[in-house]
Formats: structure tokens, C-alpha cells, sequence
């Protein structure tokens, strides 16, 4: 194999294998609204529920329950 066919062979699969580790993560998104929207909400959400005052696990359940009360939905955000 010739030096040209080693680059374009490596190239391919480093391509190949960044593709498949670049899976999306959960996160708490609602149709229609932007990042910074959701951020500030989320933001709002743990300073109602006074989150840093909290056990980490209860505070995760009450931001969840403010978020999805405003109609937020924690997950992998499905493509338009």
C-alpha cells in the first residue's frame, strides 16, 4: 500500500470512529423553545426549589417536577 492509500485508509477510520462516539446526551428541552431559554428556566427551577440546600438526588426530583410542569421533557431531543 502506498503512502496515499495509508492516509486516506487511517483518515477513514478516525472519521468512522469519532461518528459513532458523538452520540447525544439527554437534556431537558421543550418544542419550540431555544437553549437559553431552557437554560434560564432551568436556572429558575433551582433557585425556586432552593436546590443547593438540598440532598442532590431530591433536588434533581424537584427540578424535574418544576420543569415539567412548565411542559419540558428530559431527554434526547428529537431532529426537526
Amino acid at each position: 500500500m502506498n503512502r496515499l492509500n495509508k492516509i486516506v485508509a487511517i483518515t477513514s477510520i478516525a472519521l468512522f470512529m469519532s461518528a459513532c462516539s458523538s452520540s447525544p446526551k439527554p437534556t431537558w428541552y421543550k418544542q419550540g423553545v431555544t437553549p437559553t431559554v431552557t437554560a434560564d428556566k432551568l436556572g429558575f427551577c433551582r433557585t425556586d426549589v432552593n436546590a443547593e440546600n438540598l440532598s442532590e438526588a431530591h433536588a434533581k426530583k424537584m427540578i424535574a417536577y418544576c420543569m415539567k410542569a412548565d411542559g419540558y421533557k428530559f431527554g434526547i431531543k428529537p431532529r426537526n
